[in-house]
């Protein structure tokens, strides 16, 4: 099994915390969207979040993608999806930053 972690930092503005409930509205539904995606799991930090300055070398997410994959060629198709590609098009405006690693389970 392989695991796949997308951990989002959205850009401060105004409308932070309404693209943040809009992504993860988006991801909800995404093993449907790429059904080689075996479970997913989005979730939002527990307790509160530091805000380091930007070019600090820690960063906290403002949410976390956490996918499992029976193999590994289901994984790596994932970034080439239709499904990843409208979330990328829905989504990159809203990106600070997106931090992602691929590992076997």
């Amino acid at each position: 099994m392989v695991r796949h972690i997308s951990v989002f930092l959205f850009r401060d503005c105004p409308e932070k915390e309404r693209n943040i409930r809009a992504v993860e509205e988006f991801l909800a539904d995404m093993p449907e969207r790429y059904p080689p995606m075996r479970s997913q799991t989005v979730s939002r930090p527990a307790g509160l979040v530091p805000h380091p300055p930007e070019d600090a070398p820690v960063a906290f997410g403002d949410l976390i993608q956490v996918a499992d994959f029976d193999t590994l060629a289901d994984c790596d198709g994932y970034p080439l999806s239709e499904a990843h590609a409208a979330l990328a098009e829905f989504s990159t405006a809203m990106m600070r930053k997106i931090v992602v690693m691929d590992y076997e389970v």
